[in-house]
């Protein structure tokens, strides 16, 4: 009799268990779908504004899933940085890429928090230059890779360590070589194609005349040459001075000036140096604050968007970059030679109407700074490419091309195997 009425006793108990389980089921499921409907409405909305930008942890649509993301970091030494390219997929996007599946983040955390996970980990150039041993990747995948991306000028930052030969897998930086090129200038043909820069540029050789409309608003110039100086504190600043003083004396010559703007020079009129530039002068003299290979920035546009001949003076092959008959290069000459081309120049109009022909066939562009994420993306998606064991075996060399040994010569040292110890050692600190 106990036995009946214990086991009564126990399969009450386990109704009302049951039971009241039921009930909390219930409740829970309704609430997480209210929830989750109230979530994806809003991912909905979201999503439409930014012309469907998927979410890594949200997916809609039948082809797309989490596992076809490449999943890129931005390797950081604090936690949470700022992301230059814009984080997620929307770079992809807003770049109308051909690919878009792409994820880019500073977020270790993602992935498991573990950084092997990620398809390519991208290293800049500033942070390599001040990561300590111990804060760089202590493994790495076998088939992820390692990307150096460096916009900053190779003589303004040449890579010293020995430890940075043989680590990266691909290259993205403004050099012509690099596996992806990511210029700060393009040239485009009239299509919208881009021309340049490339080293197998082909430059239309019997360039159009000006028009009338053309021809009017050149006719305006009174001044020889302008220069704006923005950094006035930079490896190449005494050169750069050097130089002006050199040409401003050569140009005397012809009773022609070259007017210096900042760095406590002349300033601005109206405060707006641009505009004075498209108003009074012949000639924008663009000189690089870096003189390198294939660094050719904005300070061109200077020139060739305010109706001012640059006057180029950097390490580049100008060829690769610019129209040809579009520019003086003034590194080829003296600076006598250089002032007299530029008298005669101004001297004579229909000379001086021969630099603007370009405009008849080409556009000129500021480059963005997001400029080879579609690229990047292209080539994760790019399986036989991805597959491929590249490496950069002599790295240093390829990003600085000048003597490494002077450039990484610390202070003090007076014998060779010191100056190897330190570029063996750089940064190593445990």
């Amino acid at each position: 009799m106990y036995l009946i009425m214990k086991t009564e006793t126990f399969a009450k108990l386990f109704f009302l268990i049951s039971f009241t389980g039921l009930v909390m089921y219930a409740i829970l499921a309704f609430y997480t779908f209210h929830m989750a409907y109230k979530t994806v409405s809003d991912l909905v909305q979201y999503q439409e504004k930014i012309q469907g930008l998927p979410n890594p942890e949200i997916f809609f649509g039948k082809d797309r899933y989490d596992n076809d993301l490449k999943y890129i970091l931005i390797w950081t030494v604090t936690e949470n940085a700022a992301n230059p390219f814009g984080d997620g997929q929307l770079p992809f996007i807003s770049n109308s890429c051909p690919y878009y599946n792409c994820y880019i983040t500073t977020k270790k955390t993602l992935l498991n928090r573990d950084y092997r996970n990620f398809d390519a980990i991208i290293f800049d150039v500033n942070i390599i230059r001040n990561l300590k041993y111990k804060e760089m990747p202590r493994e790495r995948n076998s088939v992820q890779k390692y990307i150096f991306y460096g916009k900053e000028s190779a003589d303004d930052m040449p890579m010293c360590s020995l430890y940075l030969d043989n680590y990266f897998n691909w290259t993205w930086s403004y050099k012509l070589n690099s596996d992806i090129v990511s210029p700060f200038v393009e040239v485009r043909d009239l299509k919208g194609n881009v021309v340049a820069p490339s080293s197998n540029v082909k430059w239309i050789e019997n360039m159009t005349g000006l028009t009338s409309k053309q021809v009017k608003g050149i006719n305006s110039k009174s001044k020889a040459v302008a220069w704006v100086i923005h950094k006035c504190y930079t490896r190449t600043i005494v050169e750069r001075m050097t130089f002006a003083k050199e040409l401003q004396h050569a140009l005397k010559e012809h009773a022609l000036a070259l007017d210096v703007y900042g760095c406590k020079m002349l300033q601005c009129p109206e405060g707006d140096c641009l505009k004075a530039i498209e108003r009074d002068y012949y000639f924008y003299l663009a000189y690089e604050d870096s003189i390198t290979e294939d660094y050719v920035t904005s300070e061109v546009l200077k020139g060739y968007n305010y109706g001012a001949v640059p006057i180029v003076y950097g390490g580049a092959n100008y060829h690769h970059f610019l129209p040809e008959e579009s520019y003086i290069k003034a590194r080829s000459g003296n600076v006598e030679k250089l002032a007299a081309i530029i008298d005669y120049s101004i001297r004579n109009p229909s000379v001086y109407r021969r630099f603007f022909r370009w405009r008849n066939h080409y556009t000129i562009h500021k480059v963005e700074n997001t400029s080879g994420v579609c690229k990047l993306c292209e080539f994760l998606n790019d399986e036989k490419r991805y597959k491929i064991q590249s490496i950069h075996e002599n790295f240093r060399k390829w990003w600085y091309t000048g003597p490494l040994k002077e450039r990484c010569y610390p202070r003090g040292a007076e014998k060779e195997n010191v100056v190897l110890s330190y570029m063996n050692n750089t940064n190593k600190k445990h």
